[in-house]
C-alpha cells in the first residue's frame, strides 16, 4: 500500500511552495540570471531540479545503476547538470516537466515506503527511500534559494528545515574528508539552532569549547554554501565551531567554497 511519511510530506509540502514562487513567471522572469550558478537561467535551476526527481523515480523503479549514470544517460550536462537538451525550452515548458516529474517521483517514494531501498552513488550502499526523500527536499530548498535571492526576496523557511539542519550534522565526517581535514569525534561540537516555531533543534552536548548557536534559517543557508557563516548572526565560538562552520556542506561531492565574506570576525 502507498504510504505517506516524513519527509515525504515535507517534500510534497515545499514542491508547492516553490511552485506557487514561479508558477506566473513571464519568459522575462524565467530568464532572469540565478544567483548562484550564474551561468544558469531561473529556468534551469528547475530543470536542473527536475532532472535529479527524474533520476530518483528511474532508480526507484530499477532503471539504472547509479544517479550520475541515469543523468548523463538522458543529456549532456555542464559540470553543474545545466542540462544540454532543455536550452531553448520555454519557462512554461520546463515547469510542466518538473510537475511530472517530481510527481511520478513522489508516487514511486509512497510506493516503495520508506525503508524501501535506492541505489544512488556508484560505489556506495543503497540508501533508504526516507534518506532520499530528506536530500531532495534539501536540494529543492537549496535551489529556491538560488531564485529567492535573484528576485531579491528573502528566502522562506519552515519547520520541514530540519531535514536540511540533520545533513548539516550527520555528514560532518565526510565534510571534513572533501577538505582533506581529520575529523576527530572526541572534539567537542554543539549545535542549537532557533526554528521558525521558536523551538530549539540541537546536536551535540552543550560545551563552552566549541558551539554554533543562532537561526535554523542562518545555519541553513551556510550549510547550503548560499552565505558566509561570518556574514549571519550566528555565534560561532571555538578554533573546531569555525572550521565547521567555514567548511559545512549539505550536499555530496567535491568540497564547494563558500561565498567570500563580506565582513571578517
Amino acid at each position: 500500500m502507498a504510504e505517506m511519511f516524513s519527509p515525504l510530506d515535507d517534500l510534497i509540502a515545499e514542491q508547492s511552495l516553490v511552485d506557487a514562487l514561479v508558477a506566473d513567471f513571464t519568459e522575462e522572469d524565467w530568464n532572469r540570471q540565478a544567483s548562484y550558478c550564474t551561468t544558469w537561467k531561473l529556468k534551469d535551476v528547475i530543470a536542473h531540479i527536475a532532472l535529479f526527481d527524474y533520476c530518483a523515480n528511474e532508480l526507484i523503479c530499477g532503471r539504472g545503476s547509479d544517479v550520475a549514470s541515469v543523468a548523463q544517460a538522458y543529456s549532456k550536462s555542464d559540470e553543474h547538470f545545466k542540462i544540454d537538451a532543455w536550452q531553448g525550452k520555454s519557462g512554461a515548458e520546463v515547469l510542466a516537466w518538473w510537475r511530472e516529474q517530481r510527481t511520478l517521483m513522489d508516487a514511486a517514494f509512497m510506493e516503495a515506503g520508506p525503508k524501501g531501498r535506492v541505489p544512488w552513488a556508484a560505489g556506495i550502499p543503497p540508501m533508504s527511500v526516507r534518506s532520499l526523500a530528506s536530500a531532495r527536499l534539501m536540494e529543492l530548498w537549496a535551489h529556491s534559494v538560488d531564485i529567492y535571492d535573484a528576485l531579491g526576496i528573502d528566502p522562506v523557511v519552515k519547520e520541514r528545515i530540519t531535514s536540511t539542519l540533520f545533513l548539516s550534522w550527520q555528514g560532518r565526517p565526510n565534510m571534513y574528508n572533501v577538505n582533506g581535514l581529520e575529523f576527530d569525534p572526541e572534539v567537542p561540537m554543539y549545535l542549537e539552532l532557533t526554528l521558525p516555531s521558536g523551538e530549539v533543534w540541537a546536536k551535540g552536548e552543550p560545551n563552552d569549547q566549541n558551539y554554533i548557536k543562532g537561526t535554523a534559517k542562518d545555519w541553513a543557508l551556510v550549510a547550503i554554501r548560499r552565505r558566509n557563516w561570518m556574514d549571519t548572526d550566528l555565534e560561532v565560538v571555538g578554533d573546531e565551531a569555525r572550521r565547521y562552520a567555514a567548511i559545512v556542506q549539505t550536499y555530496a561531492g567535491p568540497a564547494d567554497p563558500a561565498p567570500e565574506a563580506k565582513r571578517q570576525r
